[in-house]
């Protein structure tokens, strides 16, 4: 079956829920413990943390059923259907404003909320991950479906950085606002999935042996995944601190909460602009080069808004913010654009099909990361002194913004020093894809030349992957 153009589109719109949805709970959900609530900060990131406790089982193991699910709806679709009203429900009661009688019945009830939720994300999104693999094997047209996912991500994220908030100000109190807007993207979120699973198909059959091999520690043998994964941590981690500070840095150091929404969509709507500029950088230089400049450019923005008095200019707010969108950009999409070429690695080192897995892996360390970074933010609150809705001494202003500041740029920098070991350029990309189908077709003999680069990118002696004929 052919790809076309309205199957790229649809399979895109299912990460209208993936990328939207971390940006909602990145931005607000802290706020929403901490402000709504009434939560404790240091409660509030527990909440989070404790449902990667489960995440840590439920993603690998999610990866590994999808891998060897049988159904007529194929190993991956078939989930699209599953976790449609799933998804609104899960989104609806994060953001339900639960009246509880203590902290414990408040810590309890979010951390049921947020449990849920990450189970219901992780039903759809693992199998979503995986299913670009295995439409096609054709490398443009992987890049494309990709381009589509990562589009529509930032479309969402555009959406859901500036409505929600909108969306929580037009009503009479806060806590109506939250369930109001938790209503409105739970439904935003589960109907893309029906037109993701009308859209889709799975070209590769699947065989009556089970694909995934080995255990879930045995991907981080895989040299370039260990590189990616590190890539990925660190621009994930360091958009989750700017995600989730930016509010406290304008409302409580600027006092510019009313432009919060103005300045999200600054970011986004750059982020989204600056898109095809990245794809073409990757395209002639490699996702490594892409990566490095864009972060570069996060990192100039970053020290603008730090740099700000606080009679700075609306515009001069709104243009820095525009400058951290066009680099934020790179670090967003470049990490899940090497998914594909990764898996392309494992095949060469396992010679299975291990996308589900990749993908439950993934998935497992996108919610750790933000699980994780809320829960420190959580704890940090509650250190430097921060009392919700209330002006703050100027101790506690000093390090909001130092915090907001630092933390990101450091790791920024890791991310761009991590990235210059990873060396797979388009044309040393176009020799292993060469080589996988030689080697899928039992032709083993390689010059030299190939030989040095596959143990490069593996990590592996060829003599122990291969034996030549």
């Amino acid at each position: 079956m052919k790809v076309k153009t309205k199957n790229i589109i649809l399979y895109g719109m299912g990460d209208i829920f993936g990328g939207g949805s971390f940006i909602v709970i990145g931005t607000l959900f802290l706020l929403f413990l901490t402000d709504v609530v009434g939560l404790k900060p240091s409660y509030a990131g527990l909440v989070l943390v404790i449902g990667k406790i489960w995440d840590a089982i439920s993603d690998p193991l999610m990866g590994y059923i999808s891998d060897n699910t049988k159904s007529k709806f194929g190993r991956r679709r078939v989930y699209f259907l599953v976790g449609i009203f799933p998804i609104f429900l899960s989104f609806f009661l994060l953001w339900y404003p639960f009246s509880g009688s203590s902290q414990l019945s408040l810590f309890l009830y979010y951390s049921f909320a947020y449990i849920l939720f990450s189970t219901v994300y992780t039903l759809v999104m693992v199998p979503y991950t995986a299913l670009n693999a295995e439409m096609t094997e054709d490398f443009k047209i992987r890049t494309k479906l990709t381009g589509s996912r990562i589009m529509f991500s930032q479309i969402s994220a555009l959406i859901s950085g500036v409505l929600p908030k909108l969306i929580i100000d037009s009503a009479k109190t806060k806590s109506e606002g939250f369930l109001k807007m938790g209503i409105t993207f739970g439904i935003l979120y589960a109907i893309p999935w029906i037109f993701v699973f009308l859209g889709t198909f799975e070209k590769v059959k699947v065989s009556s042996k089970k694909e995934s091999s080995g255990n879930l520690f045995t991907i981080f043998k895989n040299k370039m995944f260990r590189l990616h994964m590190l890539m990925y941590i660190f621009a994930y981690t360091a958009m989750d601190i700017l995600m989730a500070l930016f509010i406290y840095y304008l409302t409580y150091y600027l006092g510019k909460e009313n432009l919060f929404s103005i300045c999200m969509g600054s970011i986004l709507i750059f982020q989204i602009i600056s898109l095809p500029l990245y794809v073409k950088i990757s395209n002639k230089f490699g996702k490594a080069r892409a990566y490095q400049i864009g972060l570069s450019i996060w990192v100039l923005g970053m020290t603008l808004l730090f740099l700000l008095p606080k009679s700075t200019s609306n515009v001069v707010l709104i243009i820095n913010s525009a400058i951290v969108g066009m680099g934020l950009s790179a670090g967003v999409m470049i990490p899940w654009a090497m998914i594909p070429t990764i898996v392309d690695i494992d095949e060469l080192i396992t010679t299975k099909k291990r996308a589900g897995l990749y993908s439950g892996m993934m998935t497992l360390i996108r919610k750790i990361v933000q699980a994780v970074t809320l829960f420190l933010l959580g704890v940090f609150l509650d250190l430097i002194g921060y009392v919700p809705n209330t002006t703050q001494s100027e101790t506690t202003l000093l390090w909001l913004r130092l915090s907001f500041f630092l933390f990101p740029v450091i790791l920024l920098i890791l991310g761009i020093i991590v990235s210059l070991k990873y060396k797979i350029t388009p044309e040393i990309h176009k020799l292993l894809m060469n080589k996988l189908n030689d080697f899928r077709n039992g032709k083993t003999e390689v010059d030299e030349n190939t030989k040095e680069i596959i143990e490069k990118v593996t990590g592996y002696k060829y003599e122990s992957l291969y034996k030549a004929d």
